[in-house]
């Protein structure tokens, strides 16, 4: 019975574990926004992978994007 319920809790907490490391960085997430930019980006149209980036740092990657555009980087 003991073997049994160590099994159950191992696989329960490698299914945290799984869960947990899937959730990407605010970094990664970052990183990902500033790649999905393109000319039809706007301030109310981002792409699907800027949701969980806060307003501040979006309008940034836009200025930097737009920046970029015009060879002013």
């Amino acid at each position: 019975m003991r073997i049994r319920i160590g099994v159950v809790v191992l696989a329960v907490v490698l299914l945290i574990a799984a869960f947990l490391s899937n959730i990407p960085s605010e970094a990664e997430a970052e990183a990902a926004c500033r790649r999905a930019l393109d000319n039809t980006s706007t301030w109310t149209e981002r792409p699907d992978v800027c949701a969980d980036v806060s307003d501040e740092a979006y309008r940034t990657f836009l200025l930097m994007y737009a920046l970029r555009q015009e060879g002013l980087d």
